[in-house]
């Protein structure tokens, strides 16, 4: 009996990570970059969820860009795609405190999008940069 119930709950294991029952396709992930100097003044932020709708492609529904620091730089963000290509330069020029979004940004691609990276950036002489990369679950 203790090796079934052992069978049982590692056969729950497996259909929790492989996610029987739920299209990866549909799949959703939250993202959220935070550009910060090497002291750790935070100078701007983006964040959002990318709703991978397919191995090929992807799309934020509302994509939202937060200038953190009264400095009177501006800030921008940018996607990656898989170390290919680069999409738009984003800016936004409202200052201290302030937000502002865009809305449906995406890519497809004619090959596999298998990694975006999110980059959040001050824009100075030399741009300050953060990122992050993000996977997309329906490509192995």
């Amino acid at each position: 009996m203790r090796l079934f119930t052992k069978a049982l709950a590692l056969l729950a294991t497996v259909v929790a990570l492989v996610g029987i029952g739920t299209s990866p396709a549909l799949a959703a992930t939250s993202y959220s970059v935070t550009e910060s100097n090497d002291v750790g003044t935070q100078h701007a932020r983006a964040w959002g969820s990318i709703n991978w709708t397919g191995a090929r492609s992807f799309n934020i529904g509302t994509a939202y860009l937060r200038d953190l620091a009264c400095d009177n730089q501006p800030v921008f963000w940018y996607i990656d795609v898989d170390n290919r290509w680069t999409g738009t330069e984003r800016f936004w020029h409202g200052g201290c405190n302030t937000q502002t979004s865009w809305s449906n940004v995406g890519a497809s691609d004619t090959f596999n999008i298998r990694v975006i990276v999110i980059y959040v950036c001050r824009d100075t002489l030399f741009p300050e940069c953060d990122a992050k990369s993000y996977r997309n679950p329906n490509v192995a």
